[in-house]
């Protein structure tokens, strides 16, 4: 007799991001219908306002 095993795991949410000329940059998907009912996807590169802050040590 098989036994069909069904595991759950949690999705990781990512993001795609890339650095230019001192400004971040984030990746956003979408999905549009067309006129003629096809999904068309695109694709695009938004500027985010990003700052590095450094980790503060505690000694």
């Amino acid at each position: 007799m098989k036994t069909k095993v069904i595991v759950e795991t949690k999705k990781i949410e990512t993001n795609y991001v890339f650095s230019e000329n001192n400004q971040v940059y984030l990746k956003r998907k979408s999905n549009t219908n067309s006129s003629d009912g096809n999904c068309i996807r695109t694709e695009e590169w938004l500027p985010i306002a990003f700052c590095w802050k450094p980790e503060l040590k505690s000694n």
